[in-house]
């Protein structure tokens, strides 16, 4: 059985990964940071390499500002053309089109804990943005396990968010759902100042 964690690393491209979200995502800046972050808090927790992992959540989303909302580019021809301006691996492109399952899943797999990880936490930085955002302070540092796990039960809030992709966290990475609030949350907090909340 191949271990999960073996993955080629690409954390050499983090200050390239800076520089393509400060030139390429305006509306998705917050998000991409805040999965980048989450995804090193989790490479922590799983033995993964951080960088890499943290690269792959900054870019999972970067071409999503200029396809208008087209699902069906989504992680496509666009996405390739700005990963070549770094000369990204394959590799990364993998990652990145593995948390796209519904349209990717044949053919990258959820295969390896990166991919995994990236593939829940997605959903959940985007969610406890929307979270922040409805708090009087709309500061992360206002933002709890029981509030995020609160408006996870309003369907009418966010209600574009997958609940069931971020509670794959439990069959996926075996970790209990509050954990994996908390890690992401924390993670979050962390970058606080970056995500202007």
């Amino acid at each position: 059985m191949t271990n999960l964690l073996e993955h080629v690393q690409y954390g050499h491209l983090l200050p390239a990964a800076h520089g393509l979200i400060a030139e390429h995502a305006k509306q998705t800046k917050a998000h991409l940071l805040a999965t980048g972050s989450a995804m090193e808090a989790l490479a922590k927790k799983f033995g993964g390499d951080a960088q890499t992992w943290r690269v792959a959540g900054m870019l999972h989303d970067l071409d999503w500002d200029m396809l208008e909302k087209d699902y069906e580019k989504h992680c496509g021809e666009p996405l390739e053309k700005l990963l070549a301006t770094i000369q990204a691996p394959q590799e990364l492109l993998g990652d990145i089109r593995a948390h796209y399952a519904s349209k990717y899943g044949a053919a990258y797999p959820l295969d390896s804990m990166l991919r995994k990880c990236l593939y829940c936490v997605d959903e959940l930085t985007g969610f406890i943005i929307a979270v922040t955002l409805v708090r009087p302070s709309k500061k992360i540092a206002d933002v709890e396990v029981s509030s995020v796990k609160k408006k996870m039960k309003d369907k009418g809030f966010a209600a574009q968010v997958d609940r069931e992709q971020i509670k794959q966290c439990e069959t996926l990475l075996n970790i209990p759902l509050d954990e994996f609030i908390d890690v992401t949350i924390q993670a979050m907090k962390a970058v606080a100042n970056d995500l202007n909340l």
